[in-house]
Formats: C-alpha cells, sequence, structure tokens
C-alpha cells in the first residue's frame, strides 16, 4: 500500500510541475522573463516524465535505489522555488502571480510528503 502511495505522490508531483512549467512558459501570463516556445516547454516536460518514470521504475526494481526518485523530487522542488521566484518578480497581474504561488506551494507540499514517503518507505523495507 506504501509503495503505490509512494507512485501516485511522485506522479501528482509531475502534475504540479508541469502546470507550473505550463503557467511559466505560457506567454499569455507574462510570467517569464524570455520567450519560452512550446517545443521547449514540451521538450521540458518530457524529460520531467522519463526522470519521474526512471526513479519510480528504481523504487519497484530495488529498494536500495530509492535515491533516484529522491533526488528527481528535490530537483523538480528546485525548480518550483525558481519558478516562484521568477513569478513574484514578474509584471504579470496579482491573480496571475497568486494562483502559481498557491500551485508553486501546492507543489512543493507534495514533493516534501513524498520524500517524508520514500523514507519511511526504506525503514520498513
Amino acid at each position: 500500500m506504501k509503495l503505490t502511495r509512494l507512485v501516485a505522490f511522485a506522479f501528482v508531483s509531475f502534475f504540479c510541475y508541469g502546470i507550473v512549467n505550463w503557467m511559466m512558459s505560457t506567454s499569455h501570463f507574462h510570467l517569464q522573463a524570455k520567450h519560452i516556445s512550446v517545443a521547449e516547454m514540451w521538450q521540458g516536460l518530457l524529460i520531467a516524465l522519463v526522470l519521474y518514470f526512471l526513479g519510480v521504475l528504481a523504487v519497484y526494481i530495488n529498494r536500495m535505489f530509492f535515491y533516484v526518485l529522491g533526488l528527481v523530487v528535490l530537483i523538480y522542488s528546485l525548480g518550483l522555488i525558481s519558478a516562484l521566484m521568477s513569478g513574484y518578480q514578474s509584471a504579470a497581474g496579482m491573480e496571475i502571480k497568486l494562483l502559481l504561488e498557491i500551485m508553486g506551494m501546492i507543489g512543493l507540499g507534495i514533493n516534501f510528503y513524498t520524500l517524508v514517503l520514500l523514507t519511511r518507505w526504506r525503514r520498513t523495507n
């Protein structure tokens, strides 16, 4: 049960990152400092999906490889923090900034809980 919940939270974490990535790369929101194309956004999301999938696969293969998923979650947590700081300093409207901040904080909370689940799962196995 804990492994299923861990994997579910890992993919919810990816989903939160995807929403923040989409918000940061959409030119309608004016959150980015430079123009990011749709292809670059999809490339970033594809790389994130592959890394999350490799982390989950490593957890399923051997319990000693749970560090891979932890590292991926930590890296994308830093990406969320960077998006929060960039969005705060952008020229976007307050509603858009607030939406980005809320989504980023939810993502960081889910990432933290995923790391907690990883350490609990490691101790039980």
